[in-house]
């Protein structure tokens, strides 16, 4: 498969199944998300001894922002390919790059990700070694320009708010709400118009605390505030704090 960047970065081939799917048969955003954030911890196996080092100084990789630029979604049984590769290391961050492209070459999706080095035990951040470095080996520039700053919440207008508690469903090995899962909450909520007429052409997500089995959440949802180009801003928030916030902007 063709890729837009020319470069030996690490690649996985999905077909798309029957799960995440929209009426019209499309790939979900958050369906594509978890197939992307998939991507990243496939190439961390392909590594060897890549999980085993992790395991030994019982480090994790967190993420705390996404940038994504999304061009189409792909439709049941369609083959695509999802490709990821580090960007750099600084202080206890980790940015890694993705693309997305359909069987025809085409691109899906760019996207920018941030991480945290967090020892498991304390969660406080660690440094990334020289090693991890070599492990993945050579660096590569983002698809496009970084930008992991969110919008301001004045900007928007209030829609609704809802209460939820986090289950078992929701949590991922490290025993935290998995990222795509607060995507999936919007989802939940979003407006049937914008569900089933319209696509995100855009994403932004920042990380902020984590969520644990049991943990009682505040989502509120807000909307643009021109109707011509609709917008969507979410806060979750946790025991009065935010815990995580989602932008999405429609085509």
């Amino acid at each position: 498969m063709k890729s837009n960047l020319n470069n030996p970065r690490f690649n996985v081939d999905y077909r798309i199944g029957f799960g995440h799917l929209l009426p019209d048969n499309a790939l979900s955003l958050p369906g594509l998300m978890a197939l992307v954030q998939e991507a990243s911890l496939f190439h961390t196996y392909a590594i060897p001894g890549a999980f085993d080092y992790y395991d030994e100084k019982n480090w994790v990789w967190v993420l705390t922002h996404w940038q994504v630029e999304i061009f189409d979604y792909p439709k049941v049984a369609d083959n695509i390919n999802i490709a990821t590769w580090p960007v750099g290391y600084k202080g206890f961050f980790g940015e890694r790059g993705f693309e997305a492209i359909d069987n025809a070459g085409k691109p899906l999706l760019y996207a920018n990700s941030n991480w945290i080095l967090l020892d498991r035990g304390s969660f406080k951040p660690v440094r990334p070694t020289d090693f991890i470095a070599d492990k993945y080996g050579q660096t590569f520039p983002y698809a496009i320009a970084k930008d992991f700053s969110m919008p301001k919440v004045a900007n928007f207008l209030p829609t609704t708010e809802h209460v939820y508690q986090a289950t078992r469903r929701d949590m991922d090995t490290n025993d935290h709400v998995n990222n795509v899962n607060y995507l999936k909450w919007i989802y939940d909520y979003i407006p049937d118009e914008l569900y089933k007429n319209r696509r995100p052409k855009a994403l932004k997500v920042a990380y902020k605390k984590e969520t644990l089995p049991g943990d009682t959440l505040d989502i509120k949802l807000f909307q643009g505030q021109n109707p011509a180009a609709p917008e969507t801003f979410a806060v979750i928030e946790k025991e009065g704090k935010t815990a995580t916030e989602i932008y999405i902007a429609w085509a």
